[in-house]
């Protein structure tokens, strides 16, 4: 009898998350989840809704500074939620294996938010934006490179 393993596979960017189920025996990957943060497209200008806010003090005047980049904030808040989802499914065991790709400044941002347990499933990390490409080209290109041959 043949064990079946479940392998997710992770395609991202920065505002789009896809998540497929790899199915060995009929050899598909269909989409299962679509996590879209279509915010994370904005300029930082259309993100910040306000100037900065000034203050007096004994010294002068002074104006408060952005301590972080607001896109970048936003980004990171995305890549948490799609780990959380990770760890969701894994502590629901709907995968046993995780395939992931996103583009190489993306996927650190990605692995600071992962649970430890989700990151010892991760058969593979490819570091490449591929959500240009259709299901079937993603299915080919997986395939062809990262999965184990059954």
């Amino acid at each position: 009898m043949e064990v079946i393993c479940m392998i997710w596979v992770i395609n991202s960017n920065s505002n789009i998350c896809r998540i497929y189920e790899y199915n060995q025996q009929e050899k598909k990957l269909p989409l299962i989840k679509e996590i879209k943060h279509p915010e994370n497209r904005l300029k930082t200008s259309e993100i910040i809704s306000d100037k900065q806010g000034h203050y007096k003090s004994n010294s002068g005047y002074g104006s408060y500074t952005q301590t972080s980049d607001p896109k970048e904030v936003q980004i990171d808040h995305f890549y948490r939620e799609i780990a959380e989802e990770l760890n969701q499914g894994r502590n629901n065991e709907n995968y046993d294996q995780l395939i992931i790709i996103s583009p190489p400044h993306l996927i650190g941002l990605l692995f600071q938010h992962l649970d430890k347990n989700v990151k010892k499933m991760i058969l593979n990390n490819i570091q490449k934006d591929l959500l240009h490409l259709s299901d079937q080209e993603l299915l080919d290109f997986v395939r062809t490179h990262y999965l184990p041959a059954t």
